[in-house]
């Protein structure tokens, strides 16, 4: 991250860090000394969530007409790369050997709840 100072009004110090290029990220440091976060990163976060359903419908409906499109592909024999998996993959995960899950979603988009991968002895990360 690429961190500079760009404005000090008063007691209140402004900070913004490029962050992987992917655009700024600005902190307001508060009077007793912990960063709040300001609009921009609740505006992002709130627009990912808004749109984390149509897109999920758009690529299901692709999965569907798209023979090509597949939710997930075998990498080796060890290993399956993909979409997040729906509550009904789990038993067909199970039956392809995985015994694992990695997620690396936000809680909000994790289809298939905890508890369900436990009974079926998967374990998720």
């Amino acid at each position: 991250m690429v961190g500079r100072k760009i404005e000090e009004a008063g007691s209140k110090n402004f900070r913004c860090e490029t962050v992987c290029g992917d655009g700024i990220e600005c902190e307001r440091e508060a009077s007793d000394g912990k960063l709040e976060k300001t609009a921009k990163r609740a505006f992002v976060g709130a627009g990912a969530r808004v749109l984390f359903y149509p897109t999920l419908l758009y690529n299901v409906v692709r999965n569907k007409l798209q023979p090509e499109f597949r939710w997930w592909d075998q990498i080796d024999q060890f290993l399956l790369l993909g979409a997040v998996p729906f509550p009904k993959d789990v038993h067909r995960l199970k039956e392809l050997g995985v015994e694992a899950v990695v997620t690396l979603n936000e809680p909000y988009e994790t289809l298939v709840p905890t508890s369900m991968y436990q009974v079926n002895l998967l374990l998720i990360c």
